[in-house]
């Protein structure tokens, strides 16, 4: 009896194949990578380590790929950033908060007399002023406030993805919202429109001191104002109101090609070296013997 293989053929064929889940995943991946490392360069770079390591075995053979690689990049990005945090809250301070807010000069370099610049840059040091924030964290409490706060993953999820109990990653994640909340809460004018602390007094700062510069592109800035949403008292709301950063389309192209799915392995049943047909003359008296 012949059994049909059709079904079993079909099911083999739907498997995503790594650049498949690795291109599906991208968007949530630079994510990831740009609130834990802060600066978009660095970001990129990260992503740039995880298409090279041996993905395939750790990733493919799981019951969701997506979540595998997110695994992967947490856990890469955690040991390459250590246990400490870059900054502190003070040395943010230093860099944003040492001059007195002013009005926008639209001469600023940077700005360079072209007022449609201003509205790009104020999301940018939005963005780039609350990751910098978040890394003030040390790195393992950090990406638990990411996990969670920002993409949803559950605490129990979470860990599995990382590697650790539970409990302690709960841990983690308390202490990330309590440090976030005791900074921004009393200074950020996206928690607290009375707030001292606005994107709009700091921006020449910013552009001063080079703490942000003009964005690569426009196809991550929203057209909404940057201060048009409500007042965010809860962390998690704040940072999940960001835009999500998005790659250049010649970054998204490089990381592709540096994904390399790995050569299927030949079938155990088929010979790699070719056939010979070899004439074997039988000694008919063999058979009368």
């Amino acid at each position: 009896m012949v059994l049909d293989q059709t079904p079993a053929l079909a099911m083999q064929a739907l498997l995503p194949t790594l650049r498949q889940v690795y291109a599906a995943e991208l968007p949530r991946l630079y994510t990831v990578a740009f609130h834990m490392s802060g600066t978009r360069n660095d970001a990129y770079e990260r992503l740039c380590e995880l298409a090279g390591l041996p993905l395939a075995p750790t990733v493919l053979g799981t019951k969701n790929p997506g979540h595998a690689l997110l695994g992967l990049l947490a856990r890469h990005i955690e040991e390459f950033l250590g246990r400490k945090a870059e900054k502190s809250f003070q040395i943010l301070d230093d860099i944003l908060r040492d001059d007195i807010t002013h009005p926008i000069d639209i001469n600023t370099r940077g700005i360079d007399g072209d007022f449609n610049r201003v509205h790009p840059l104020l999301w940018e040091l939005k963005r780039t002023c609350l990751t910098s924030v978040l890394g003030c964290l040390p790195p393992g409490v950090r990406i638990s406030f990411i996990l969670t706060d920002l993409l949803g993953f559950g605490p129990a999820a979470s860990a599995e993805l990382l590697g650790i109990n539970e409990s302690a990653y709960r841990v983690r994640l308390t202490r990330a919202r309590k440090r976030l909340d005791n900074y921004l809460a009393p200074l950020c004018q996206h928690v607290d429109r009375q707030n001292p602390c606005n994107c709009e007094g700091r921006l020449g700062v910013a552009l001063a001191k080079e703490f942000i510069s003009f964005p690569p592109h426009t196809d991550d800035i929203p057209h909404a104002p940057y201060d048009g949403g409500p007042e965010y008292h809860e962390m998690g709301a704040l940072y999940r109101a960001l835009p999500p950063i998005a790659l250049t389309e010649a970054q998204r192209d490089e990381l592709l090609a540096r994904c390399v799915d790995p050569l299927p392995s030949p079938s155990p049943t088929t010979s790699l070296e070719p056939e010979i047909e070899v004439d074997v003359e039988i000694d008919p008296a063999a058979n009368d013997a």
